[in-house]
């Protein structure tokens, strides 16, 4: 049992400690940002992303970095101290790595479970009336003719992206067939920049993240608040190569009020966005010039952390995770 006592430690430590502090540190943040926006849509930029993500990324990174460095045969534990004092390694990294594989594995089969529906399309063929309008309205647009569009049956939603690192746009055939081709190219300008920006992937990991992280729910509100500003973003972005405005607006309304041959299928829609409120939102944004996406160090800053957390437990000098282990081993010596 002993190998067993610092991996446990260890979990407890990161998930009950160190996750809900960096989350609560990312709300107030979040907060601080969202009151300082000059407008609704920038909390849809990479560094809301960034700290959405960082209070459950940061610390598995840590902690899977040292677990291995731990692993290494080189490396000799000093600190077992209880039950294994004269052996030469230990089997707690061992352990810790393999339960922290077991959770990812399950987590992300959870999350890919969840995104099925969208990721299973029933295209129709090509042959198609709506396929063939749809191909022709792409091939027209210079912005459009390196995305991959299908046309499908009964798709969750009438418009949106599907698949992680190569996105392709999705349209509901009854969508493609009462929509003009105007309101087509607009909403597909729409879905290319969503995919431009792999908003498909980032809000998988997102989601993966808050399921992980046990305090997730503290940021799931700042999620959706992100999600609809990126539904804005991406209205500015159409705009900007092109769309028509009021075609796009006349596209949210119609998928958010989307019916295929008068069966409501997927209720308030929005071309991805989540309630009423955004949707007046993101309209009243079209009617006064919607907001573009605006590049920041978010993403950068977020790999950087990330790089730091995966490198510094291999630097010798700082040996933290051999302190800690030294330390809850010394508790546990002194209990018994």
């Amino acid at each position: 049992m002993g190998e067993l006592l610092f991996p446990v430690a260890a979990l407890a430590a990161t998930f009950l400690l160190i996750m809900p502090s960096l989350t609560w540190l990312s709300r107030a943040l979040l907060a601080r940002k969202r009151r300082r926006a000059r407008s609704w849509a920038e909390f849809g930029g990479e560094s809301t992303f960034a700290w959405l993500a960082a209070p459950t990324v940061l610390p598995l990174s840590w902690l899977a970095s040292s677990a291995l460095h731990q692993s290494e045969p080189s490396q000799s534990l000093k600190s077992c101290l209880i039950d294994h004092v004269e052996a030469t390694s230990c089997l707690d990294a061992v352990a810790l790595l393999g339960l922290l594989v077991v959770g990812m594995v399950v987590a992300v089969a959870r999350c890919v479970w969840r995104e099925g529906p969208r990721l299973r399309v029933d295209a129709v063929g090509e042959g198609h009336p709506q396929a063939a309008r749809v191909a022709r309205v792409v091939s027209s647009d210079a912005r459009l003719r390196g995305m991959s569009v299908v046309v499908a049956r009964q798709a969750p939603t009438p418009v949106y992206v599907s698949g992680w690192l190569r996105p392709r746009g999705v349209v509901d055939a009854c969508f493609a067939r009462d929509a003009d081709d105007a309101m087509l190219r607009a909403a597909l300008l729409h879905e290319r920049a969503h995919a431009a920006a792999y908003d498909t992937l980032r809000v998988f990991l997102i989601r993966l993240c808050l399921f992980i992280n046990p305090a997730g729910g503290w940021l799931a509100a700042d999620f959706g608040r992100w999600r609809q500003a990126r539904e804005a973003q991406c209205d500015g972005e159409a705009i900007h190569h092109g769309g028509d405005a009021l075609a796009l607006a006349e596209g949210i309304v119609r998928a958010a009020r989307f019916r295929c041959d008068g069966v409501v299928s997927c209720g308030i829609a929005m071309l991805g966005g989540q309630d009423l409120p955004a949707l007046r939102l993101r309209l009243a944004l079209l009617q006064h010039g919607p907001p573009r996406s605006a590049r920041t160090l978010g993403h950068a800053a977020l790999v950087v952390a990330v790089v730091i957390a995966l490198v510094v437990p291999h630097v010798q000098e700082v040996g933290a995770l051999d302190h800690f282990h030294l330390q809850v081993e010394r508790l546990l010596h002194w209990l018994q």
